[in-house]
């Protein structure tokens, strides 16, 4: 997998946060991320055929994901809530969908879904 974001780029252009150790792997979870809410258009476009604002764009999306993951898992594992009960003869259940932006659904951070949504790569249809 060829990354979108270098090393080089995270740390010295977008000023990232993340231990060198770990860059790496965290820039292709965010990459893989970005390639699924964008159903790998990215890569049937190939990332050099892009606009230099959808480049841009991409970029930073990636680099803003991947400390999103870093902090929080690349699914949110540990940010989990209780849905559902049941105690007794007792049952609640909860509808937190209607709650939820699209980037929670989605398990990325809010600045990132818009730094996508941005490039129009992430529309359901083209």
């Amino acid at each position: 997998m060829t990354l979108y974001v270098s090393v080089a780029y995270y740390t010295e252009t977008y000023h990232g946060s993340i231990p060198n150790d770990k860059v790496e792997s965290m820039l292709k979870e965010a990459q893989e991320k970005i390639d699924s809410i964008t159903y790998n258009r990215i890569v049937g476009i190939g990332f050099d055929n892009l606009t230099e604002f959808q480049k841009e764009k991409v970029r930073d999306a990636i680099c803003t994901q991947a400390d999103y993951i870093y902090e929080h898992g690349y699914n949110d594992e540990n940010d989990a809530d209780i849905s559902s009960y049941n105690v007794l003869d007792i049952s609640v259940n909860v509808d937190r969908n209607n709650k939820e932006t699209s980037a929670s659904k989605a398990h990325m951070s809010e600045r990132a879904y818009d730094l996508i949504k941005q490039t129009g790569l992430s529309c359901g249809v083209l």
